[in-house]
C-alpha cells in the first residue's frame, strides 16, 4: 500500500488516519470486559496509579526502566504507554478477538482501577468514544480469514500496544475505501470475463461440451456416463463423492424457456436418482428462468464466462476457437 493513493468514501462519518494494535491482556483477558464495558484495559502494573493518574511521563519512565532492568525493550514500552497517555483520541484502536478485526476509538484521559488488576480488568483503562466494533463504517463483517494476510500479522506481538505493519491497509478496509490498483484489475477482469463469454458463444457443440466437462471435474464433478447422444445437445450424469451426489447436466449451444421447461420435467421425474439438475448453455434465447423449489441452476454464457476465468481455462477456450 506504500506509495498508493487510496480514493476515500464522502461519508460525513470519520475516524483518526492512525492506528494502534493493543493486546488486551495476555490470552485476552481482558477482552470480554473491554467489549462489554466499551474500554480499552491495560497493565503495567510496574508504574503506580498516582504517576499514571498525574501523567507523570518522569516517573512513569523510570519505573518502565526500573522494571526493565538490562534487559531490551524499556524504550519501547514507555513509548507504547506515553501513546497511551498522550492523545489516544488520535487513533483508531484494533484488536484481534473471536477470528475477527475489532476497532474503536477513545476519549483521552484514562481511569485507574481503584481495586488494582485483577483477572478480569486491568490496572488501567481507556473509556470508548466509538464502541468497538467488528464492522467496517459500510457494515462489512471484518473476519479475519477474510482479511490480507498483513491486517492480522501484528497478532503474535508480545508487547501491549504498538502500530501495527498493516495500518494503511487497516484505515482502507474500516472506511470501505477503493484501491485503484484494486479496482484496476476488478475492471480488467470483468473486461476479460466478457471476452471469454464471446469466445464461449463461438465454440463447437463438442468442444462446449468438453468445456463444461472440465468446468464440472475442476469443481469436484465427474462424469459418470453420457446419456444422450445428440451432437446439438448432450446429457451428462456427474458425481461429486464429496456431497455424495449425482447431479443431471444438460449442455446446449442454445435453447430457449420451453426447452428448458422440457427438461426440467425429466429432472422432476428422475429426483430419486438426481440431487440437482444443471443446464448449460452459452447463448440463450431470452432471459431462462429455474423453477421455484427445485434445485436446477442455469449456465447462461456470462456465468460460464466467470467460471472459465476463475478455473484459469481461458487459454483453453481461445485455443478451441
Amino acid at each position: 500500500m506504500n506509495g498508493v493513493a487510496l480514493t476515500m468514501p464522502d461519508a460525513g462519518d470519520r475516524i483518526p488516519r492512525s492506528v494502534r494494535y493493543v493486546k488486551l491482556g495476555a490470552g485476552g483477558r481482558w477482552w470480554k470486559a473491554a467489549r462489554e464495558r466499551g474500554q480499552i484495559h491495560f497493565g503495567w502494573t510496574q508504574i503506580p496509579a498516582e504517576a499514571l493518574a498525574e501523567t507523570d511521563l518522569v516517573a512513569i519512565e523510570k519505573a518502565v526502566r526500573d522494571h526493565y532492568g538490562p534487559k531490551q525493550g524499556a524504550t519501547q514500552d514507555f513509548k507504547a504507554v506515553r501513546s497511551v497517555l498522550e492523545g489516544p483520541s488520535r487513533h483508531v484502536w484494533v484488536a484481534y478477538e473471536d477470528g475477527c478485526l475489532w476497532w474503536c476509538t477513545v476519549r483521552d484521559g484514562i481511569t485507574v482501577n481503584p481495586e488494582g488488576e485483577s483477572l478480569e480488568l486491568g490496572h488501567f483503562w481507556l473509556d470508548c468514544d466509538r464502541p468497538w466494533s467488528d464492522r467496517s463504517l459500510g457494515g462489512r463483517r471484518l473476519v479475519l480469514s477474510e482479511l490480507p494476510g498483513s491486517v492480522g500479522a501484528t497478532g503474535g506481538f508480545q508487547g501491549t500496544a504498538c502500530t501495527p505493519g498493516g495500518w494503511r491497509t487497516i484505515l482502507r478496509i474500516l472506511t470501505d475505501a477503493e484501491d485503484p490498483q484494486q479496482a484496476a484489475a476488478a475492471q480488467a477482469r470483468d473486461a476479460y470475463e466478457v471476452a471469454i463469454a464471446a469466445l464461449v458463444a463461438r465454440l463447437g457443440p463438442k468442444d462446449f461440451e468438453l468445456l463444461v466437462d472440465l468446468i464440472l471435474s475442476r469443481t469436484g464433478w465427474s462424469r459418470l456416463e453420457k446419456l444422450g447422444g445428440s451432437t446439438e445437445g448432450v446429457d451428462l450424469e456427474v458425481e461429486n463423492p464429496a456431497l455424495d451426489e449425482i447431479a443431471f447436466v444438460q449442455v446446449k449451444s442454445t435453447a430457449g424457456q420451453s426447452v428448458l421447461d422440457d427438461y426440467v420435467g425429466r429432472f422432476a421425474e428422475r429426483r430419486e436418482r438426481y440431487a440437482r439438475m444443471i443446464f448449460a448453455v452459452h447463448s440463450p434465447k431470452g432471459d431462462l428462468a429455474a423453477p421455484a423449489g427445485l434445485p436446477v441452476q442455469i449456465w447462461n454464457g456470462t456465468r460460464i464466462a466467470r467460471l472459465v476465468v476463475r478455473l484459469g481455462l481461458g487459454d483453453w477456450v481461445a485455443n478451441r476457437v
